[in-house]
């Protein structure tokens, strides 16, 4: 072979190798995600979450929430799930073309989900912006979750006996809400566990703390 032969093989052979350094993928990243485990973000909703059912669920709702203030967490626990409450009522109004005949549940159902927006604001009244508040409503702020996580699951009661279709789709539409209100509703019930790992002293009211009643029977039903 001669040599202009050889220094050609050579070049072809050293740019294939590059070729293939440069197509061989990057590895994955995976340092962001092992640190996160130990910053403080992830260890004070670690501190919430560990006292909820669905813990997978409460983690990816408060981990992009820009604090490690427990107490902050806390609210936005409850902030999501009034969120995704007001997300159920457009859902609701987006199905009833397709559901000629059976509006009349679908309205009620909007009625509860409404209510609930409704005790949401009595929460939120009651719950402030601090510890002090949170503890001082204590009582009552759990039982205004309690109603709110009561609406939802009268109103997929309530389509039981309707349709068997519509029901399985308000199931999935308004699911999440009903997720997130019970979630709230672990934080609430699980608050002195959640003030005890944080080292918080704070004494929760049991008591109720203002005059709201709660709707007659009545007002779930048309």
């Amino acid at each position: 072979m001669k040599t202009p032969t050889k220094l050609a093989f050579s070049v072809l052979v050293l740019a294939a190798a590059a070729a293939t350094v440069i197509a061989v993928p990057a590895k994955p990243d995976t340092d962001s995600k092992v640190n996160y485990v130990f910053t403080p973000h992830a260890k004070a909703v670690a501190g919430i979450c560990r006292v909820v059912q669905d813990k997978r669920l409460c983690c990816k709702t408060l981990k992009n929430v820009p604090t490690d203030d427990p107490i902050q967490l806390i609210r936005s626990m409850a902030s999501a799930a009034e969120t995704e409450a007001k997300n159920s009522l457009k859902f609701l109004d987006g199905i009833k073309p397709k559901y000629k005949g059976k509006e009349f549940a679908i309205n009620s159902c909007e009625k509860k989900i409404n209510y609930a927006l409704d005790d949401f604001s009595d929460f939120w009244k009651l719950a402030g912006k601090d510890l002090t508040s949170m503890a001082k409503n204590y009582f009552t702020c759990k039982q205004k979750i309690t109603s709110i996580f009561g609406y939802y699951s009268t109103c997929l009661d309530d389509m039981k006996n309707v349709d068997k279709n519509l029901k399985k789709e308000v199931e999935s539409g308004i699911g999440l809400g009903k997720n997130l209100s019970g979630e709230a509703l672990d934080v609430y019930s699980g608050l002195n566990d959640i003030f005890k790992g944080f080292g918080i002293k704070a004494a929760l009211n049991d008591k109720g703390t203002d005059s709201l009643e709660p709707p007659p029977i009545s007002y779930y039903y048309y």
